[in-house]
């Protein structure tokens, strides 16, 4: 099971129709709410003794939850929380996501879309536990 695959169920999971999610960076002019997410890490079991085995990988992800407001900003973190609540099971890319761990911190950005006001971000920090379903 490869990286990119693990990065694209991850996509996946966090992506709905009313809040996209975007790798990296968020594209200019995207309206809020969103979440922008990028891997900082990730840790593969080594197979020992040449004994063919499923991969297992703990992957941490920092995930921004941009909103106008603190309360859409909150809403977008208990969401996010809410899609890890049970282990995810990704049939496209082989793999099961499951949380670990999961903090936030909350702080506030300059205007980058246009509007007025600052936008809220919920900083959120996952440890996932993946493994291959095949």
């Amino acid at each position: 099971m490869s990286l990119s695959n693990i990065q694209r169920a991850i996509q996946e999971a966090i992506t709905t129709a009313s809040t996209p999610a975007f790798s990296g960076v968020r594209q200019a002019g995207v309206a809020t709410p969103c979440y922008v997410y990028e891997i900082t890490s990730a840790a593969i079991d080594v197979v020992t003794s040449g004994i063919p085995a499923l991969c297992h990988w703990t992957v941490t992800v920092q995930v921004e939850a941009i909103a106008d407001d603190l309360a859409n900003c909150l809403a977008l973190v208990d969401d996010l929380r809410g899609t890890f609540t049970s282990p995810i099971t990704d049939t496209t890319w082989n793999c099961v996501l499951v949380l670990s761990a999961f903090s936030v911190t909350m702080s506030t950005e300059p205007i980058d879309d246009g509007k007025t006001d600052a936008e809220r971000i919920g900083n959120i920090q996952l440890e996932l536990l993946v493994q291959e379903t095949t």
